[in-house]
């Protein structure tokens, strides 16, 4: 560029500015306070906003000591801060928690800044109504069911928790270098012990990065080369301010949550205020409500510590000089007994008692062997008994018993059966049909059937018929058959 022309460009940029200047002296300049004051009025002056409903998640809800309630109100991407006075606090059945959704009926109003709070230009709304639905926010949820994910996994068991260190000599700090967390806790270390060392461990404590940055600082803090380094860090505070559910996520990550589970250090959980609580509450050792507690947690009060061990040996001196005095009167009493003023004495029962089981003994010992001599005299007797001699001559003395009588029964049975065999033969003989033939009868039968005919209904005239008599049979022909009827009827005829 030659000279010529960056002296022009420089006379014209000149120019553009005093015309800027006079543009802006020409027109009114507000102060940041008058344009709050105007945007207000516009505000109060609008008839919508002075009675609207708005739906929203609570992500911070505190009661201060006056009795007026502020919260804050917040959607996906934007939220609101409010305020219910106490007066209409007092009608609400039952105050909203952190997560829960609600409905605000109230109007919008911009506060007046004052040089105490100088905050004007904040919108908020001044709520009349509070309406919980049963839906809970989305923050809440991702909350809940991250919660319940690890609890189920087991990151929250008291078991695995440890107690901390009564008297640590280093302890590490993980929160950010400007927030007032970390100021409020070495302050309270000052105060309290000045002896104990302090570890930093620099992290963010919002925004997106933050989980990961609180990750590398609990990876750091728990690894070999800060203990080859510093030494071994007792106990870790990690933590950070209040704020909104936004503000404080990045201890809720899992990531986060998960580092401080798996740290060898026990770890004090101090994130926001006593109201607030984060995943890494539940799985730290122990969770403070303050960063500010946090400190008192871990550190010992230096003159509490005094006073203890003032006490303490106090109480020691006293012990012992009353265990001194009651040995000596102890020994007192055992120099006075009588087992050292006169040691055979105490043996004279014991010896009387000696001689009494020693008499005892002997007794007990000649009833033992005349018990055992009459047994083995006994059992001499009962061997004697069991002989083999002997029992083989009462076994043939009963043989010859069982024998006579066997031969008595076999002869008794024999003459019974006889008489039994010729009363059958008897018999017989009585009921033998060739017996009746003997003394004249006939037995008529059909010759190819051998069937006995008995009856002069089984005869006809003409038949072939064969009569058995005593020394043979014949054949005969029928040549008339009468039945005992027309016989009958014929004698009366005849009569």
């Amino acid at each position: 560029m030659h000279w010529d022309e960056r002296e022009y460009l420089e006379e014209a940029w000149e120019a553009f500015l005093r015309r800027i200047e006079g543009e802006e002296t020409a027109e009114q300049v507000l102060s940041v306070t008058e344009l709050n004051e105007y945007v207000r009025q516009l505000v109060e002056e609008d008839e919508r906003l002075r009675q609207v409903w708005v739906r929203g998640e609570i992500s911070r809800w505190q009661v201060y000591q006056s009795g007026h309630a502020y919260f804050t109100l917040k959607d996906k991407t934007s939220q609101v801060t409010g305020v219910v006075w106490r007066e209409r606090l007092s009608y609400l059945k039952e105050q909203p928690k952190v997560g829960e959704t609600v409905r605000v009926l109230g109007r919008l109003r911009v506060p007046k800044g004052t040089p105490q709070s100088p905050r004007g230009g904040e919108f908020q709304i001044e709520a009349f109504r509070i309406v919980r639905e049963t839906a809970l926010g989305e923050w809440w949820q991702r909350f809940e069911a991250l919660r319940q994910k690890l609890q189920v996994e087991g990151l929250f068991d008291q078991t695995r928790k440890r107690p901390l260190p009564k008297f640590p000599e280093r302890i590490g700090i993980i929160t950010s270098l400007d927030g007032a967390a970390l100021r409020d806790i070495l302050r309270i270390v000052r105060q309290r012990f000045t002896g104990v060392e302090v570890i930093i461990f620099p992290s963010l404590v919002q925004g997106a990065e933050a989980p990961s940055s609180l990750v590398r600082a609990l990876r750091l803090a728990n690894s070999e080369v800060i203990e080859r380094q510093i030494g071994k860090i007792d106990v870790l505070i990690i933590g950070r301010g209040g704020g909104s559910v936004e503000d404080l996520w990045a201890f809720n990550e899992e990531i986060v949550v998960r580092e401080v589970a798996r740290s060898r250090i026990p770890i004090v959980s101090a994130v926001g205020h006593e109201v607030d609580y984060t995943l890494t509450d539940f799985a730290a050792n122990v969770r403070a409500p303050t960063p500010t507690a946090a400190a008192q947690m871990v550190v010992p009060d230096r003159e509490e510590c005094v006073l203890w061990l003032r006490q303490l040996a106090l109480r020691t001196d006293r012990a012992v000089t009353y265990r001194l005095r009651q040995a000596e009167q102890e020994l007192r009493r055992l120099t006075e007994r009588r087992c050292f003023a006169d040691p055979l004495s105490l043996f004279a029962d014991y010896r009387q008692t000696l001689d009494m089981l020693s008499l005892r003994l002997k007794n007990a010992l000649q009833h033992q062997l005349t018990r055992k001599g009459h047994l083995l005299t006994e059992y001499q007797h009962r061997l004697l008994t069991l002989s083999p001699n002997a029992l083989v001559v009462r076994w043939r003395e009963r043989m010859a018993r069982y024998a006579d009588a066997l031969t008595a029964i076999a002869q008794k049975n024999l003459q019974r059966f006889w008489q039994r065999w010729h009363l059958c033969e008897a018999k017989l003989r009585a009921l033998n049909p060739f017996s009746v033939l003997q003394r004249g009868y006939a037995l008529v039968r059909h010759p190819q059937t051998r069937q006995v005919l008995s009856r002069a209904a089984q005869l006809t005239e003409g038949q072939l018929v064969q009569v058995i008599m005593a020394d043979g049979h014949l054949l005969a022909t029928v040549n008339e058959v009468v039945r005992r009827d027309e016989l009958d009827a014929g004698s009366r005829d005849d009569l």
